[in-house]
């Protein structure tokens, strides 16, 4: 299941896929978007309290902080509005694992993992990779989950998982 909704009022793609109508002629002048802000700085111990004051989407064993900003961020790559937001994650041991992507607006969402403070983990020294979208997995048994599909580098891209949100909430009423 692709991730839909208001692409019937921009006229974009819902699946965030490559479109070569979108692609610009042979000559033609296309304005530069906006560079991305970089995002707040991490410090030692990153703790939940911090990466949500820095505007992390926060997840520490279940408990969610600034959904807003993960929900907007779907809103606009279904939009094609750039945006870019970063995940922190929390392990068992209380480590945080990051995840950052940022949409172009246009096709691609450029995505970086961080677990270089798992202390239970190797570091995988910050991967990046380039990935055409979002897909909702449907999961009965392990629950729905988000993942990224078309990256350039799939391991890389496999790295990223995040619980779908609405079923998350159900499950916990």
């Amino acid at each position: 299941m692709l991730l839909s909704g208001c692409s019937e009022k921009s006229g974009r793609p819902s699946d965030n896929t490559i479109n070569p109508s979108t692609a610009p002629a042979p000559g033609e002048t296309v304005t530069p978007r906006a560079k991305p802000k970089t995002f707040p700085a991490v410090s030692d111990p990153y703790d939940a309290d911090q990466a949500a004051a820095n505007g992390d989407v926060v997840n520490v064993h279940g408990k969610m902080y600034n959904l807003d900003k993960w929900q907007l961020f779907l809103a606009n790559l279904d939009m094609g509005v750039p945006n870019q937001v970063r995940i922190t994650q929390y392990t068992d041991e209380g480590d945080p694992i990051l995840y950052e992507l940022v949409y172009d607006g246009a096709e691609v969402i450029a995505y970086t993992y961080d677990n270089s403070r798992d202390g239970f983990g190797s570091d995988a020294g910050r991967p990046s990779t380039v990935c055409r979208g979002i897909e909702l997995e449907e999961n009965k048994e392990s629950g729905s989950h988000y993942k990224l599909i078309g990256c350039d580098d799939d391991e890389t891209g496999n790295t990223f998982w995040f619980m779908n949100i609405a079923e998350e909430a159900e499950q916990g009423s």
